[in-house]
């Protein structure tokens, strides 16, 4: 069966927020659908800079499929839980669209490990790349990859 955006988005942003990063992060809301003030919330968390500046980003995995089995996890290996991962273009796309919409300010980008970690690091750079060069987006706040980042 193939994937929907929203159902990829569903799917990355939930394995994302066990990610320490934002304060808000899977965070419920009780708003009903189709009553204004209703969003789609996936993925959608807030931080702060450091000039105490509330921000939202776009929080979401480029991919949930990983080689390594780490215990702590919800990605390991060995966790039998759906699986799917984004192009690089449609990452790329969905962060602009958001941010068109003024969803979110910025993006934090995490990844499982796919094939290896050289692998994995092209096709998140890919997709820094088409948001930095060709949609000329300024506004990325962090990207890392699972267990390292930069």
């Amino acid at each position: 069966m193939k994937l929907t955006t929203e159902d990829k988005l569903s799917l990355l942003a939930g394995s994302a927020k066990y990610d320490v990063s934002c304060s808000s992060s899977g965070s419920e809301s009780n708003y009903k659908t189709g009553e204004l003030g209703c969003a789609h919330h996936s993925g959608i968390c807030h931080s702060f800079t450091s000039d105490g500046r509330c921000v939202s980003l776009l929080k979401v995995l480029l991919t949930n499929v990983c080689i390594y089995d780490c215990a702590y996890c919800i990605n390991r290996v060995s966790n039998d839980t759906p699986r799917t991962a984004f192009t690089p273009r449609e990452l790329a796309d969905l962060t602009i669209n958001f941010y068109k919409r003024n969803y979110i300010e910025g993006l934090f980008l995490s990844s499982g490990i796919i094939k290896n970690e050289d692998h994995t690091m092209s096709l998140l750079l890919q997709t820094l790349r088409i948001l930095r060069h060709e949609y000329r987006f300024n506004g990325l706040h962090s990207c890392q990859t699972h267990p390292w980042s930069f």
